[in-house]
């Protein structure tokens, strides 16, 4: 990195802290303990928050608004809780790009008096503390996508669709979050901020991508949710993920977009979706519904005309027929990731849903080469222009990706090619959706082959990615209680990878280094030991047909019902 680069990253990064006040600031000896496992305990343990504080971020978004609600706790007091939250949370695991708080604190003191004036709250979140990734405008304010000559750009003179429809419904935002150098990894990383890492294990494990940030702050309860990620190949559920959270990529055509930032705007192929990030699926069933209706935007050009099916999202379901998806016949997942899985299908079958083995109608690996030449249909021309003019490289899993997926400018004629190719994949998805004896209710597979993704390790986003091509709305859910460990996941024996860039990779970590030195890649510790994992969530993915977004928040809840019994741990 140049020493141009390194200072503005510096006054980049010493900007954020400096905006945090010195009763939030860590003592030395309390930040040394950042390179242990799981460092969530910090944040009640470090004696900057009150036992009342650590009371109210232990509450989930739901529980918090309807406190507020009932006059029970005001907003400045909840907003204070997670102020002093996100501040020790950013000196943990570096998630923030700015931080508000004076600026929060003044809105959270006129709702308060709004409140008590006129008995009304101020919307359904009236009060609920939000921060927002680093890919919204937001007005008076700049964003930067994580490329360092956008450090400096001019403040938006507007906010984003949905910027403006959570702050119509009453949340208050309070800090900007970190996102990856050009949005397009599944780990959150870039030389202008720095590394986000994951709160279960900060010294091994990124936190995801690209609304990495939005993952780690509400991991470690810095905000009670994330309304307003963004996800076009993964970026709401690699976060929900390995962070183990509940996570929403809704249809692409339901969720509004105008004001939402990228290196280039027009590619209409592979749509960008916002969704939530959260503890629970009331939490995410209460901020999906609210961007899908988008009540003070109805006639949004980015989105089709607002509706909500109440009856799909409640009727009663009972004898769910569920496709399994073991395997997307790419790269096969890592053995606790199957393990999961099969715990998932032996307590739903136990509850007397049915499962049948699915597997996609077509090669996957094939619709990944469709997939990502469609992401850049200029050969990246834009993003690699942004990085030169602020004197960057790109990350190493970006060029990885390039060259891998062999990024270059498209013809009109090969442009076109895509499309049809893309719009053959539904067709055939539909076709095999609909041929199974009496269709499925959901599709379950893995969220990702593996259950973290090591420091820059070029992680196979097919998982996320297909659903993103055929846009069908899907939510990653914890497997609650579920623990790694060698005993029970030990690699298997005579495996033999498939000649694609990526099995092999996944399947043999520490083989991969010799690559990654290839490409100036730092790994601190090949995570091929199953013990690496061991403090690493577990969670599974829930798919269900386009438009349907309702009806997949139903057997959700259904499915959670089932295999999660007990509470999300608290801090």
């Amino acid at each position: 990195m140049s020493e141009e680069l390194q200072a503005k990253a510096k006054r980049a990064q010493k900007r954020v802290l400096d905006s945090i006040p010195p009763r939030w600031i860590l003592p030395a000896d309390v930040k040394a303990k950042v390179t242990k496992s799981d460092v969530r305990s910090i944040i009640p343990s470090c004696g900057l928050l009150s036992a009342a504080q650590i009371d109210i971020i232990n509450q989930n978004a739901s529980e918090v608004v309807q406190k507020l609600a009932e006059g029970e706790w005001k907003a400045t007091e909840v907003m204070e809780a997670f102020c002093a939250s996100a501040a020790v949370a950013h000196q943990i695991v570096n998630c923030l790009v700015e931080f508000f708080p004076d600026e929060a604190m003044a809105r959270a003191r006129q709702l308060d008096r709004q409140l008590a004036e006129t008995k009304t709250p101020a919307g359904p979140l009236h009060g609920l503390p939000m921060a927002i990734k680093d890919t919204h405008e937001v007005k008076g304010k700049s964003f930067t996508w994580a490329f360092s000559t956008w450090l400096d750009r001019p403040a938006a003179d507007a906010d984003s669709s949905g910027v403006k429809i959570m702050r119509d419904a009453g949340v208050i935002f309070f800090a900007r979050t970190t996102m990856p150098q050009t949005g397009m990894a599944l780990e959150t990383v870039s030389p202008l901020w720095g590394r986000t890492l994951n709160p279960f294990n900060p010294a091994v494990f990124g936190a995801g991508g690209s609304s990495g940030g939005d993952g780690a702050l509400v991991a470690m309860r810095g905000s009670p949710a994330s309304g307003l990620s963004t996800d076009i190949g993964g970026s709401i559920r690699a976060p929900a993920a390995f962070n183990g959270l509940y996570g929403i990529r809704p249809t692409s055509e339901r969720t509004p977009r105008t004001g939402l930032g990228a290196p280039v705007k027009g590619n209409v192929s592979i749509k960008v979706s916002t969704g939530p990030l959260c503890h629970s699926m009331t939490d995410l069933k209460m901020l999906v519904k609210l961007l899908l209706t988008h009540p003070t935007l109805p006639y949004e050009p980015t989105a089709c005309l607002p509706f909500w099916d109440e009856m799909a999202a409640s009727n009663p379901r009972k004898n769910l027929r569920i496709g399994l998806m073991l395997t997307d016949g790419v790269v096969d997942p890592h053995p606790p990731v199957s393990r999961a899985l099969e715990e998932v299908c032996t307590r739903l079958k136990a509850a007397g849903h049915t499962l049948v083995e699915f597997r996609p109608p077509f090669d996957c690996w094939e619709a990944a080469l469709t997939t990502w030449a469609l992401y850049f249909q200029t050969g990246a021309a834009e993003t690699l222009g942004l990085l030169e003019a602020g004197g960057e490289k790109p990350i190493p899993v970006f060029a990885h990706y390039l060259k891998t997926f062999n990024i270059k400018p498209l013809t009109v004629t090969e442009q076109f090619r895509h499309n049809a190719s893309m719009a053959a994949y539904k067709a055939a998805f539909q076709r095999s959706w609909d041929a199974a004896d009496g269709a499925y209710d959901c599709i379950i597979c893995p969220s990702a082959p593996m259950a973290g993704v090591p420091h820059d390790f070029p992680l196979w986003w097919g998982y996320t990615t297909l659903w993103n091509l055929l846009d069908y709305p899907s939510i990653i859910m914890p497997l609650k209680g579920f623990t790694i460990s060698s005993q029970q996941d030990p690699k298997a024996a005579g495996y033999s990878p498939r000649s694609n860039p990526f099995d092999r990779a996944n399947w043999e970590i520490c083989k991969f280094l010799e690559s990654c030195r290839e490409l100036n890649v730092l790994i601190m510790r090949p995570p091929d030991d199953p013990e690496m994992w061991k403090t690493q969530p577990m969670t599974f993915q829930i798919v269900s047909r386009p438009y349907r977004d309702e009806d997949l928040i139903n057997v959700s809840e259904v499915i959670d019902g089932v295999v999660n019994t007990a509470n999300m741990p608290r801090l």
